[in-house]
């Protein structure tokens, strides 16, 4: 009996063994692909941040997105209470454009009887 209590120790010491062998590998390799991971994550967030700056640089350049504009009214000597306000066009009540003539295969000529704003309706 001794024998065989002798190879079961021998069994369960061996288990032991691969046990904190698979254990070791376990935490080396997580801490391997933990390191790694926070590289990548570095590495992408330095790569969209140039991104984006050159997709700013791009669209400045290019006219979509101008730089901040001067205040119109800052000549004025005033300020605003409201901050919308102050970026409002100078020209917002311009007259409305010229209705433009028809145009198209039904489109006629302007006749001056078409004009009944001089007519005398009454005589």
């Amino acid at each position: 009996m001794s024998e065989f209590q002798t190879k079961l120790d021998a069994i369960a010491a061996e288990r032991v063994a691969r046990q904190d062998l698979m254990g070791r590998r376990v935490a080396t390799s997580l801490a391997e692909s933990q390191a790694r991971a926070g590289d990548l994550t570095r590495e992408a967030a330095a790569t969209v941040q140039r991104l984006a700056e050159q997709a700013a640089r791009t669209r400045t350049a290019a006219g979509w997105e101008l730089p901040e504009k001067a205040d119109p009214n800052a000549s004025l000597g005033m300020d605003f209470e409201d901050p919308e306000m102050a970026t409002e066009p100078t020209n917002r009540h311009a007259p409305p454009p010229e209705p433009q003539a028809r145009r198209g295969r039904h489109a006629r000529p302007d006749e001056p009887e078409d004009d009944y704003s001089t007519k005398d309706w009454l005589g």
